[in-house]
């Protein structure tokens, strides 16, 4: 009988958020950390590290797309250890991760990104305008061609 080749375990950093900040645990597993902490704090770290992952989600499929920027590896790695953290979140308490509205809190976050997302390139846009309207007048007042007239 052939053994079965076993899979190289990937260590994966347990990140998780908690008062708005990405942290890392560096001294063990998820399941080390749940429980060494009081079920409060522990529900917030799952809410909260739901609710970034969203986040995460929402500026790759919506912000990004409407600002023209580019999603970068190391932007993929986070969203990558946030969905690896809920899994293991959701192995440890299914119930309290199944609990989190998912779909309200990404229905906020799209609207959100939307709105806010338009108003941020037209601010771009405006700034652009002005940067490149000054180099203009600052250019015509140094050289003898005026650059407004090239």
């Amino acid at each position: 009988m052939k053994k079965k080749p076993s899979r190289k375990k990937e260590p994966h950093p347990t990140f998780f958020v908690l008062e708005g900040e990405i942290r890392c645990y560096e001294d063990g597993t998820m399941l080390q950390l749940y429980t060494q902490i009081k079920q409060e704090e522990w529900q917030e770290i799952v809410y909260e590290t739901i609710k970034y992952k969203i986040f995460l989600e929402c500026l790759k499929e919506i912000a990004f797309p409407i600002l023209e920027e580019k999603w970068e590896k190391l932007d993929e790695y986070f969203k990558l250890q946030m969905e690896i953290a809920i899994s293991r979140m959701r192995n440890i308490d299914a119930l309290l991760v199944a609990n989190v509205d998912q779909t309200t809190i990404k229905n906020e976050y799209t609207k959100w990104m939307k709105m806010n997302a338009v108003k941020a390139k037209q601010a771009i846009e405006e700034i652009k305008q002005q940067h490149r309207t000054a180099t203009k007048q600052w250019l015509d007042e140094l050289g003898t061609a005026r650059v407004s007239d090239l």
